[in-house]
This record gives C-alpha cells, structure tokens and sequence, in this order.
C-alpha cells in the first residue's frame, strides 16, 4: 500500500497564473512516481477555466461542494484530506487553505508580497498576513520556491519550520520553436503578468510612451487580478490609441509562440517570489528585462538586463 499524498488542485483548474502552473507540473511530475499515490483535493462550486488532462497516474476528486462548507464538513470529520479520498499528507498548494482533519501538513509560501507593501494587495493584505501565518504555523514542512521567499519567511514567520528552498522548472517551455503567430507580425516586446499593482504596468505604460519611434508595439498578456481598475482603465487607452494590445485569456501555444518571437519580454513587477515568465523566456532564447530586486536576481543570475522598473525612464 503506497502512501497517499493529496494536493489542493483548485489553483491549476480555475486559474492561470503562476500558482496553476506551479501546480500543474508538480502534479505531473509526482504522478509518474511508482512509490506513492496522488490525490487531488478540485471540490468547487467554479467552472473549470483551465481543462487540462489530468495525468494517468493521479485521481481527481472533485464534486460540487461550496469552499464555505468545507469548513463545516471538517468539524465533522471530513476534512480536505477525508474528502481527497485519504491521505497521510495534504499539500496546501495555495493562499486559501482547506481543513485538514488529521494528514500532515506540506505548506509552499510562494511569496510574501503583501507583508512587502500591504497596497499592493488592499484591503486582502492583512487577512492573507494572518491567513499564511496560521497556515505557516500548522505545516510540517513549509516549501519556498526562491531563498528570497525563504528569507522572508525566516524573518517574518519566525515560529514556522525551516522553509526548503525548491525552485521551480522549465521543463513546459516547449522543446521546439513555435511558429510566430500570423497576426503579429510587426515587432513587439511582450509583457506577462497579472493586472495588479505590485505587477507595475502602469510604470511599463509611461515607459513605452517615451520611446522614439519607431517603437515596437507592446503586447500585455494577463487577466485581471485586484485593486486593477485604474490600470486596466489605462491598459485598455494604450489600447485605444494603438500602443498596447491587451489579451486578459490566452492559451500555452499563444503565450509560447508570442514569447518565442518577441524583440524582449519586459517584466516590471517589483516583487515576486520565483517569477515563470523570465524563467521561461530565457529558455526559449528571448531577451529579458526585468526589476532589480532580489528575487529576479536570484532568478534570472546574470542572464537578463535588470533595472530600476519604479522608473519608466530606466525601463525605456
């Protein structure tokens, strides 16, 4: 009998951004392990918003039971890791954190922006603060994917276990190039990123305006997140006036075949706590410029331009 691990699946079917990623590959990757067992905790109200193939070596359970009652069904003793179908480890894989009624706890903190500038986030900084602390407190193993967030954690969330530092892979770029996409053919430099502030669009925005011509036309790829309005308000007069092209919902093959063609792929964000978007482009031979700050350091270690991305003139 193999031990049974269950992950929090709900980041990689209703998201996708970093996290659904994140946990999409860690799932395929332990799936074709032959000396345990994956279960994957996907019960939800929410339409499924990415349809990946779930890999043959793991079983799905997912049934349409609201988040706020899972809670309730815990007291009872149907925890995350009762309704995964057993398991002796849960892995709270995201910032919400199902009940576990008696698993032991795996824990990745995939960053601590919010206790970095609490405006980044708004009103939701304080609750994820708590939120992570009490989770950070019940993990038995808490996984980061950089020493940045590592180091946080030690600082911020001194009572928590050690976090292990476990970065994350290309392994998902693809191996051969895509072909450019037929509608872009003019050349653009290409934005990846959540529309939220710590994502700092508006400062790439300005950049771009400063550029002489001719310059290259700026594709943002990236749905909307919080505290946006504003950004996405000036996103979409970019738009209007032919500088940028906005796409809030596009597939792997386009954000492949669009990093793969682009002059650079330009990542302002000012805090991140590993970052795929530069990851991935340097795998597929495209230019970055990014934020110097100590995550992207770590990251990107020499292989990208870095800047003071709080000024539009450095990006420019």
């Amino acid at each position: 009998m193999f031990p049974v691990v269950a992950l929090d699946y709900r980041p990689a079917l209703l998201g996708n951004a970093g996290i659904g990623r994140a946990v999409r590959e860690l799932t395929r990757e332990l799936a074709i392990r032959d000396d345990l067992a994956v279960h994957l905790f996907a019960h939800s109200l929410a339409r499924i918003r990415q349809p990946h193939p779930i890999p043959a070596g793991a079983r799905l359970f997912r049934a349409p039971i609201p988040g706020r009652s899972i809670p309730l069904l815990s007291k009872l003793g149907l925890g995350a890791d009762r309704l995964a179908g057993g398991a002796s480890v849960f892995h709270w894989t995201d910032y919400i954190h199902p009940p576990v009624s008696r698993a032991r706890i795996a824990l990745t903190i995939h960053d601590l922006a919010f206790a970095h500038d609490e405006t980044w986030h708004g009103p939701n900084a304080r609750v994820l603060k708590d939120r992570t602390a009490s989770a950070a407190s019940r993990a038995a193993a808490i996984i980061t994917p950089s020493q940045a967030t590592a180091n946080d954690v030690t600082q911020l969330l001194p009572d928590a276990v050690r976090p292990r530092v476990i970065p994350f892979g290309s392994d998902h770029v693809p191996k051969t190039r895509p072909q450019r996409p037929q509608e872009f053919s003019e050349d653009y430099v290409l934005c990846v990123g959540t529309i939220e502030p710590r994502k700092n669009h508006r400062a790439l925005l300005r950049a771009m305006r400063l550029l002489p011509d001719p310059r290259p036309k700026l594709i943002v790829l990236g749905s909307r997140g919080w505290e946006c309005d504003d950004i996405a308000d000036e996103l979409l007069a970019a738009e209007r006036e032919g500088l940028v092209r906005w796409i809030e919902d596009a597939e792997d093959a386009m954000v492949f075949a669009l990093m793969a063609h682009a002059t650079a792929l330009i990542y302002p964000s000012l805090w991140e706590g590993f970052g795929f978007p530069p990851l991935e482009a340097m795998a597929m031979g495209t230019p970055v410029v990014a934020h110097e700050c100590a995550p992207l350091l770590e990251l990107t270690d020499g292989a990208s331009m870095l800047v003071d991305a709080r000024q539009p003139e450095a990006i420019a």
